[in-house]
């Protein structure tokens, strides 16, 4: 007999079958509770009815690379969602060859966002990720002293991406909210597939009993042609030697299943995910903003634009005179900059801001070598939606793109082309 490990009390154990369809184990109902352990310890009861502390808003080591590991998820999850187009679309009927009539119709039903995705979402995604470089670089390729001249610079740009952020992860939760109709039309896939509905299954459950999955997101392209091969290495993470690759789809039919089942098991989470990332990071940069704003003091309002001198200005006046209105306007310049501060209160202000800069610019190391990644792998994300159909209508991505508003009813795009002025991102606010 095989002895199987002890379950921790209150553990509820799922099948990985229940990922394509399948019904979850039931979970083994705890053990009833001692009198002993009924009764709350004396040490216990004061954190039993203490409130949670609130999240600190401080720009700290810490929050750094909490950020930094939300913006290493992004190329994996970017990858999740061109696979699951690659393999939806790579699956064609031919003469020989049918596919099922939903499967068909699934197809034309996804043409529209997967237009979308391809146009708009991906590029720009990726861009902003990418363009990040222009923040860094405020950290990275100045010292402290520079950096406390220029940090009216340093927080435009912080601004700047704080709104792309957030307009970022809006579109995300749009997109998301179309395609909320998207397992409905997947099990019509499955009602008309149902032996390969129980073979994939099997499969799956087979897969999590010998395999060390790291990665869950990628299970259901394993079974698409063509998508398993990069779909592999992010579900075992490297480790080889624990990793039973599961047998592709044979014919069109369970082609077709396994294409359906990726939009659910595969896109879904990973836009909902993605989301999630996004406004993660939009969040910390709205606190790094306020940070910079109200105890560092940056101004983030525009520039305005240089004063014309007269040339003629100086033309009669002595050195003193002109060296007096030379003191006058520095004087004006400081007054308009806020550097006419006591001695004391300007040495405290400096050391907030030197403190700040020795927490970001080892972290912005880190930035730098997420963006890096991300432009590693950016030829691959959009060669795999170069087979993505056109939308019928052919302007809906357009139509889209404009007419997607926040919870002020103010249009998305609108905010994000104000936002910036970046060239890059600019082109990738208007595909």
């Amino acid at each position: 007999a095989i002895c199987e490990p002890p379950i921790p009390s209150g553990c509820a154990v799922v099948s990985v079958a229940a990922m394509v369809g399948g019904t979850p184990f039931a979970a083994k109902p705890p053990p009833p509770k001692t009198d002993d352990e009924e009764k709350p310890s004396a040490a216990a009861a004061p954190a039993d009815v203490a409130k949670e502390a609130p999240a600190s808003k401080e720009i700290s080591d810490i929050r750094l690379a909490d950020m930094v590991h939300a913006l290493d998820k992004v190329p994996k999850l970017l990858r999740a969602i061109s696979l699951s187009i690659r393999g939806m679309y790579s699956t064609h009927a031919q003469r020989n060859n049918p596919v099922p009539a939903a499967f068909e119709a699934l197809q034309r039903s996804f043409a529209q966002e997967a237009q979308v995705f391809r146009v708009f979402l991906i590029p720009l995604t990726m861009e902003i990720v990418i363009q990040l470089q222009r923040l860094v670089v405020h950290y990275l390729e100045q010292d402290v002293d520079v950096w406390k001249r220029k940090i009216n610079d340093c927080a435009k740009a912080v601004k700047e991406y704080k709104i792309l952020f957030d307009c970022l992860a809006q579109f995300f939760r749009e997109i998301f909210k179309d395609i909320s109709r998207l397992p409905a039309e997947v099990q019509e896939v499955r009602d008309a597939l149902v032996t390969e509905t129980h073979k994939f299954q099997r499969e799956s459950g087979i897969l999590g009993i010998k395999s060390l999955v790291e990665d869950d997101l990628f299970i259901a392209l394993l079974f698409i042609p063509e998508v398993d091969y990069y779909a592999a290495p992010l579900v075992h993470g490297g480790h080889l030697d624990e990793f039973r690759k599961p047998v592709v789809a044979k014919d069109f039919f369970e082609r077709s299943f396994a294409a359906a089942n990726a939009l659910e098991l595969s896109l879904m989470p990973a836009v909902a995910k993605l989301e999630q990332v996004v406004q993660h990071v939009a969040d910390f940069f709205t606190d790094m903003l306020v940070e910079l704003e109200t105890e560092l003091l940056a101004d983030t309002s525009p520039t305005p634009p240089p004063k014309k001198k007269d040339p003629w200005a100086n033309y009669g006046k002595t050195a003193a005179e002109i060296q007096a209105d030379r003191e006058k306007e520095e004087a004006e310049e400081r007054a308009a900059t806020g550097q006419t501060r006591p001695p004391a209160e300007q040495q405290a202000l400096e050391a907030k801001q030197e403190r700040h800069y020795e927490i970001v610019k080892p972290k912005a190391y880190w930035i730098d070598r997420s963006w890096r990644a991300l432009q590693g792998v950016n030829g691959n994300i959009f060669q795999d939606t170069i087979n993505v159909p056109f939308a019928e209508p052919r302007e809906y991505p357009q139509d889209w793109l404009e007419n997607r508003k926040n919870a002020e009813g103010v249009d998305i795009i609108d905010l994000a082309r104000a936002a910036t002025a970046n060239v890059e991102i600019t082109a990738a606010l208007d595909p």
